[in-house]
């Protein structure tokens, strides 16, 4: 019998060993941890994973994660996954980066979406200029294209938007090992 899959995201209060805390539970209860994603947002804890293990592992870390939920104060959800075809797919990483405006990430989503890209992670920060202290935004995103799609019209269309909002950018292929 195969593992299952299936997502586990949580957000509370920060605090140092929570990592430590969630992987335990996955790593107890007969799990494994194959991918993740966490990061700290004004004092908030976010993390995604993606772990596997027989039913009954899943069944355990469910339950030992409400207890978990009740100590740290986290709102803790499942969701298990569904196996989905690959098709081929060529790997691309996006950067834009410029002067904080509201409405950036909404602009170039909705270019990448036009194009039938499918945004595989994506980063956004906040950043003060050395000197001067303004606010600089930064947004780093992997994206995945079907195979044939038009490269120049997504490099097209992400330069208007861009040179509409006073931002920079960068298109490159990314190698297949991640």
């Amino acid at each position: 019998m195969s593992d299952k899959h299936m997502v586990l995201t949580a957000v509370g209060p920060d605090r140092p060993g929570l990592v430590k805390e969630v992987s335990a539970v996955i790593h107890t209860a007969g799990g494994n941890l194959e991918d993740s994603r966490m990061a700290v947002l004004a004092g908030e804890f976010a993390l995604i994973v993606l772990f596997s293990g027989s039913g009954e592992a899943l069944e355990r870390i469910q339950s030992m994660s409400r207890k978990l939920q009740q100590e740290l104060g986290f709102s803790i959800t499942f969701k298990p996954t569904r196996q989905r075809g690959e098709p081929e797919l060529q790997r691309y990483r996006l950067e834009v980066s410029g002067g904080d405006q509201p409405g950036i990430v909404h602009q170039i989503s909705e270019v990448l979406a036009g194009q039938r890209v499918n945004v595989y992670c994506l980063e956004s920060r906040l950043q003060h200029a050395a000197f001067s202290g303004t606010p600089l935004f930064l947004l780093q995103a992997e994206l995945e294209l079907p195979a044939g799609s038009n490269l120049r019209g997504l490099q097209d269309e992400l330069d208007r938007a861009c040179e509409a909002m006073h931002l920079d950018f960068s298109l490159s292929p990314q190698s297949e090992d991640r």
